[in-house]
Formats: structure tokens, sequence, C-alpha cells
């Protein structure tokens, strides 16, 4: 019998960067809220003793650096299970866009493997092995928002009030994140974020490596919106809403305007994965 999870994105709200460790990791802290933009992670046993692994569509990911096929390495070289199993990883959240879908992917993973191999392993176990595959997968094993330090690692609940619905904004371009972050420490002074209500100092950079970011914030103002933020290093953007009623005329009102890029009315999760079957 298989099972079938949701691999939820995730917001940064806020992102602050707060230094930078000797081997060159800078540390920040984030207010992170797993959000309902999902992949799907189905994981079907197979009495061969191998991990098969296909992704819908097909990202041409070698196996060695894709997070889910990691992930089931990661545990099967620790626990040799009796059976073999069979990944459908079939994507949704954009690549390359800071919400987070290569780490939930994993993190989803671990969680199903967990119980399809019968392995036992508590939370507290699992993200273990989580922060061997990425400082961020922690998170989407534990409670949502939270607030996010060190590299992404340390790992808090939030008690902030959380808006109910978020328009997120995908331009039709990523930011690699290690782009971001080496242009972020050439800028001596960095200017503020898109907004003071969701700050993020990864901004100016993004910005820099990508100067459209800014005509994209300007289609997301002035719709009745909370404020306006960008999701990680970018290169996502959201707008917060009060309510569905404003964000869905919101949406259309950009529909209407043919903005290019993904845009996707989400609302905020409890953590970052939820079983399907």
């Amino acid at each position: 019998m298989g099972l079938a999870l949701k691999a939820y994105a995730k917001l940064n709200l806020t992102l602050a960067i707060t230094g930078r460790r000797p081997d060159g990791y800078h540390t920040l802290r984030s207010l992170v809220v797993a959000v309902d933009w999902a992949d799907e992670v189905h994981l079907e046993p197979i009495p061969r003793k191998r991990i098969e692994l296909r992704t819908m569509p097909d990202l041409h990911i070698p196996h060695g650096e894709n997070l889910v096929y990691r992930a089931a390495e990661l545990l099967w070289r620790q626990f040799s299970p009796r059976e073999g199993v069979r990944i459908v990883l079939l994507k949704d959240i954009p690549v390359g866009a800071g919400l987070g879908g290569g780490s939930s992917d994993a993190a989803a993973t671990l969680v199903g493997l967990n119980e399809l191999w019968g392995l036992g392993l508590s939370t507290e176990e699992l993200k273990g092995f989580a922060r061997e595959l990425g400082a961020d997968v922690p998170f989407f094993l534990g409670e949502s928002p939270a607030w996010m330090e060190g590299i992404g690692d340390l790992l808090r609940p939030a008690q902030e009030e959380i808006p109910p619905v978020f328009l997120v904004l995908v331009p039709p371009f990523p930011c690699p994140t290690p782009e971001v972050y080496r242009i972020y420490d050439e800028l001596a002074e960095p200017a503020p974020g898109p907004t003071e209500v969701f700050p993020n100092d990864l901004w100016p950079a993004a910005i820099r490596l990508r100067p459209e970011l800014s005509g994209y914030v300007e289609k997301l103002q002035g719709l009745g919106e909370i404020g306006v933020g960008m999701s990680g290093s970018g290169s996502a953007l959201f707008a917060a809403f009060d309510g569905e009623d404003v964000a869905e005329w919101a949406m259309d009102e950009l529909l209407g305007r043919k903005v290019k890029g993904r845009l996707k009315l989400v609302r905020p999760q409890i953590r970052g994965y939820e079983f399907l079957r």
C-alpha cells in the first residue's frame, strides 16, 4: 500500500541578515509560514531493493542533486529497509522562486518513508536527517509559522498573527540564491525592502540581479493589500490581505492586466506537509 503527501511551499514574511560565519554561510532571522501551494510526493513500495524517482514535469536534475532522492538515500543507507521505493514527484511549486519547494519535497519524503518503512522516527529525529539535506528542510517538519534563525536550521514557534490570505506573484525568471547572496556581500549599504511591513534584507541584491522585480512590486501595490514582500532570495513576491474577497479581486485585476508570471492565492498552513492517503 502506497502513500501520498502534499509538500507545501513557504513564504518568508520577514528576512534579516544577522551576520556571516567563518565558513561563509550567512546567518539570518526570518518569520516563515507554510502556505497551501503544494507539490505532491507519491511513494510506492517495490520488491527490488532500490530507489526509483520520477519527476513530473521532468526537471532534468541528476539524482545526486535532487533533494527527494537524497532524502530517500539517507534513510536507505541508515536503516536498510527490506523493500525499495518508487517515488513520483508531481511539481507545481515554481523552482528558483524562494518558495522552498525542493526543501519541502525532501521533508515530505522523510515523513512518508518513515511511515512506509515503519522506521518509528520522532519528528526531532527526522529533523536531524533533514539538517543533512539543507538548512531550511527542518522547517517543513515542524510548526508553522516559525522564527527561523542561525543558517535557517534553528527554529522556534512564532506567536505573531499571520494574514489569512496572500496573493503570490512569481515572475517568469528565477533569482538564484548564490547570486543574490554574492551581490548582497558586494553592497556596502543595502537599501530597504519593498515595504516596511514585510522587510527583506536581500531585496536590494535581488533587484540588482533582476531590476524588473521593481516593476512587479508596483503591480502588487495599491490593490488593498496590507503590504508587499519578497520570499527568500526571490523571485516570488507576495501581497497580504485581510480577507478572501479583496484578495480575489486583486488577483482578477492582475489577470485582467495580463501580468506575466504565475499568480496564486495561498493560505497559511500549520505545518509543511499533509498526508493525502
